[in-house]
């Protein structure tokens, strides 16, 4: 009974809310970007105020969701490719030292994504 209890609790991102969460990763830089742009030049318009809000909102909980992601080799990769930016060639070459194969960083990629879908199930 306390086993039904906690998957009630603590559901599971579908494979859906995972791609949702992969895309919302590679939206992150640019969104953070617009962020930063609204910072040197404050919103002057209601529109831009929400919009400014809606940007704030959609990266800090990308930042919460990464930062709760328990491996430290999939926190790494995930930070380095989607919160820093870098490219999935650039991340493989980063993380060669690993010797691990390209397989191996898409799979703590998925791993970092399912990790994310399942943290923002509970932000809002």
């Amino acid at each position: 009974m306390s086993v039904l209890c906690m998957e009630e609790l603590f559901p599971e991102a579908t494979e859906t809310e995972i791609k949702i969460a992969k895309s919302h990763l590679k939206q992150y830089q640019e969104k953070k970007q617009k962020v930063l742009l609204f910072e040197r030049t404050p919103p002057k318009t209601e529109k831009q105020k929400k919009l400014q809000t809606d940007l704030i909102k959609f990266t800090t909980q990308i930042e919460i969701a990464v930062d709760q992601i328990l491996q430290k080799d999939v926190k790494a990769v995930i930070e380095y490719m989607f919160i820093k930016g870098n490219s999935r060639a650039a991340t493989i070459l980063r993380f060669k030292g690993w010797n691990c194969c390209d397989k191996t960083i898409d799979r703590k990629v998925i791993e970092g994504a399912t990790s994310v879908a399942n943290t923002l199930l509970y932000l809002d």
